[in-house]
């Protein structure tokens, strides 16, 4: 149990995605229910690359999420725009990642 279990109080089902087959689909891997906390609202975010991407939301979870993959959320599928780990001042262990998606 992490520090911010409590607080995610969320659900969304995440598809854990391992490059594109011949067809140019995604390669889904890995299919998990995460515990989440979320926020649907219109935003901009910075990728990687530097890109400036605009978002349908974020959500706050506690398990491994990379960009690309896919999150079902209400019915909805979305794809992973970017991810920021956060990391707490004592230690080098992730303790929650702050996802975008669009």
């Amino acid at each position: 149990m992490g520090y911010y279990t409590d607080m995610l109080v969320n659900k969304a089902v995440l598809k854990t995605v391992n490059g594109t087959d011949e067809n140019g689909r995604p390669n889904i891997i890995a299919l998990e229910e995460i515990d989440c906390r979320l926020e649907m609202k219109h935003s901009l975010t910075v990728n990687a690359q530097g890109q400036q991407l605009v978002c349908s939301g974020r959500l706050y979870t506690e398990a491994v999420v990379k960009v690309d993959d896919i999150l079902e959320i209400r019915d909805k599928v979305f794809k992973v725009v970017n991810v920021n780990p956060y990391y707490p001042l004592a230690s080098n262990v992730c303790v929650i990642n702050e996802v975008y998606f669009a």
